[in-house]
């Protein structure tokens, strides 16, 4: 690998329209709390560079192969052609129609280990993210999509070399 390739690692989460973590009362009371009871939820996919710069792409549909290949498409546009991507192996990105994708061009994938979250970085922007988002209350799923994209703006990215060399 040269230097002209960009290094990302990637990840996806799902938002839930009912995200309650905690709630504190004093003892002996039970208040109400406003939910939606409603498990509507958007999908993110995201990205982080070596160089400290983060995407992130809403997808409307279930994460699949198709949804993978668009976000290294889009990934490609932003970040120039040569990219060398750091993975999780979730089903959709060691799909064959990715590796075919990804085979046709500049990008490298590399797959981590399984069962190490704590190896991508990408995993500490959903838990900021988590954490910007809990105990609050959204009725729709554009208005979750917006708080949620606001966060991610407001997120300082973390370090990829920090995960990846430990």
């Amino acid at each position: 690998m040269d230097d002209e390739y960009t290094i990302l690692t990637i990840d996806q989460t799902r938002q839930v329209l009912s995200t309650l973590i905690y709630a504190w009362f004093p003892e002996g009371e039970r208040p109400s709390l406003p939910v939606t009871g409603a498990w509507d939820s958007i999908k993110l996919l995201g990205a982080v560079s070596n160089s400290g710069e983060t995407f992130f792409l809403p997808c409307e549909e279930n994460f699949n192969s198709d949804t993978t290949i668009r976000l290294l498409d889009a990934l490609q546009t932003e970040f120039g052609e040569k990219i060398y991507v750091v993975l999780d192996n979730a089903s959709y990105f060691t799909a064959n129609k990715v590796q075919a994708f990804a085979e046709g061009t500049p990008i490298e994938l590399c797959y981590l280990p399984r069962g190490s979250p704590e190896l991508n970085p990408v995993e500490e922007c959903w838990r900021r993210l988590n954490q910007a988002l809990g105990n609050r209350l959204f009725n729709t799923l554009d208005e979750l999509q917006e708080a949620a994209l606001t966060a991610l703006d407001d997120i300082e990215p973390p370090n990829v070399f920090t995960y990846l060399c430990p």
